[in-house]
């Protein structure tokens, strides 16, 4: 269960408003740099530091990934 998980979607945000990420999906890329094997706070520095325009790369998770992303950070 390594990786960077989205874990939630801010309302109104360009994340929320483009309607293909869901929670529990894995970000694997941001701009063509990979988050595979990082830390969650390089991988966090990366996405906050990536500018205006975003290319993500992500893995989409079953229900049942999605679910543990989610219980497993509260």
């Amino acid at each position: 269960m390594n990786g960077i998980y989205i874990k939630s979607l801010v309302p109104e945000s360009p994340a929320a408003g483009c309607e293909r990420l869901n929670l529990g999906d894995r970000i694997l890329a941001v701009n063509g740099t990979s988050l595979v094997g990082l830390d969650y706070q390089r991988g966090r520095e990366l996405l906050r530091s990536s500018g205006n325009k975003l290319w993500l790369l992500v893995a989409r998770s079953d229900s049942q990934m999605a679910t543990k992303v989610l219980t497993s950070s509260h």
